[in-house]
């Protein structure tokens, strides 16, 4: 980027003085500058050049200037920006912006040195950051990557960067621009804007809220724990909030609040960051009424989220060895095999037995236990999933590509038996919007446990025939 660097101290020169990189990400990098009217320390962003075309250079001006008009004490200001249109030797249409150099550190270098933060500093980040997120929304700005990286923390502060970067890069053909990926980070991606809708609004944001404030809290984003194609072996968050001091009411509404902004349907998370705000002030000041709690049994606890894991680990072994035998009712979905080949569908199976799990916890006609475990199930790998979780009934799946469309075939097993009690008719769904094939499965499977158990009493559970 060198070659970046020198066209910027042309094209910035005489306003700015252009000293030196001091960050970079996956599409810009920052620079630090000194503006000579007024003097003052300044950061410029400059997008990666083989974002550059007509249409990205005119939607990132377009994005930048309505952002610019953002006037908040917990928003980075952008104070100018502009294309270098043309630079002799240099690269054709870069793009920055200029903001204040903000003192301090970014929330990602502060959790790398912290790992976790305490329940209220973590609070305190996310309610100011929530209130920025607010005043955005009001203003008609989603800022669609909310992440670490993008929260600068000056003074005991928390500051909002990189209001409508995303959106501009998105509108611009973004898809195509970074090779076919969702715009944004993974880890922090609602399912919306991982299946490329353009439908998003303040619930997406909800949602990447949700997961910085879990990463603050137990070390580690949610997907992370999914990535690792096992279900985290970690203490719980409740237990670790507990740990820290919080009561046990108070780490249970807490990890609620956080579950319901994880959703992975929109209209199940909070509508807003204020609600969101609002349910853990309640949590944490014993006010009021409960809030949101998914329909699980008592036991259970439901992770929520699309290409999330759990909110909370579950303790299998100790009450698998107290139960002694499988209980048909207590049904485990397992993490759906991917067998497509392709990258861009690799969170399809963690959100759709995530989706599975939500439909069946909140029908109430069984008991459900997620399983973070994934990969091809044997007859033996089966058995022992559902000998740790005490259920004798296994979902699991695998999903593939067939031309344009992307399929799911499901398996209802009787643990007990090491039988396969019912097998779905294959769903499909275009490529292009797979989760669409994610919400069948969830409506089937939902409908065919209703029509295996809603006949029988919980009380008296019978075997599998």
């Amino acid at each position: 980027m060198s070659d970046v660097l020198d066209a910027l101290r042309e094209g910035l020169a005489p306003h700015y003085t252009v000293e030196r990189e001091i960050g970079a990400g996956g599409m810009a990098r920052v620079y630090l500058a000194h503006e000579r009217h007024p003097a003052r320390k300044v950061a410029v962003k400059v997008m990666d050049p083989k974002l550059s075309s007509a249409d990205f250079r005119e939607r990132f001006i377009r994005e930048v200037e309505l952002t610019s008009k953002l006037n908040h004490p917990h928003i980075v200001p952008i104070l100018a920006a502009d294309e270098c249109l043309f630079v002799p030797d240099g690269p054709e249409g870069l793009c920055y912006y200029v903001m204040p150099y903000v003192e301090g550190e970014s929330l990602r270098l502060h959790l790398l040195r912290e790992q976790t933060l305490p329940l209220q500093e973590a609070l305190r980040i996310t309610f100011e950051v929530a209130d920025a997120l607010s005043y955005a929304h009001v203003h008609g700005i989603i800022h669609r990557d909310v992440k670490p990286e993008n929260i600068l923390l000056s003074e005991s502060h928390a500051l909002v960067a990189d209001f409508g970067i995303a959106r501009a890069i998105s509108a611009a053909g973004g898809r195509t621009l970074t090779g076919g990926q969702p715009v944004g980070s993974l880890a922090y991606m609602s399912p919306e804007q991982l299946a490329g809708s353009r439908a998003i609004d303040a619930r997406t944001d909800v949602y990447s809220l949700g997961c910085v404030l879990y990463e603050m809290l137990m070390g580690a984003p949610p997907l992370l724990d999914v990535a690792e194609g096992s279900a985290p072996t970690r203490a719980s968050l409740e237990t670790v909030l507990q740990a820290g001091g919080a009561s046990r009411r108070t780490a249970r509404s807490v990890k609620d609040a956080i579950a319901r902004a994880l959703a992975a349907a929109p209209a199940d998370r909070f509508a807003s960051v204020d609600d969101f705000v609002a349910s853990l002030r309640q949590s944490t000041e014993g006010q009021g009424r409960r809030g949101w709690r998914p329909h699980i049994g008592r036991n259970t606890v439901l992770a929520a989220g699309a290409a999330v894991a759990l909110v909370a680990g579950v303790g299998f072994g100790l009450r698998a060895g107290r139960r002694g035998v499988l209980d048909p009712r207590r049904v485990v979905v397992a993490r759906f095999e991917d067998l497509s080949g392709d990258p861009r569908l690799a969170p399809l199976g963690h959100l759709a037995a995530d989706w599975v799990t939500q439909g069946l916890a909140q029908r109430g006609t069984v008991e459900v236990v997620p399983a973070g475990g994934s990969g091809h199930l044997d007859a033996r790998g089966i058995q022992a999933l559902a000998a740790e979780a005490g259920a004798g009934t296994v979902i699991a799946g695998s999903y593939f590509k067939t031309g344009d469309s992307v399929r799911f075939q499901l398996q209802i097993i009787d643990a007990e038996r090491a039988t396969v009690r019912r097998v779905l008719e294959p769903v499909g769904a275009p490529t292009s919007a797979p989760f669409q094939a994610a919400d069948v499965v969830r409506l089937r499977v939902t409908a065919l446990l209703d029509s295996l158990f809603v006949a029988r009493s919980p009380s008296r559970p019978e075997g599998m025939h």
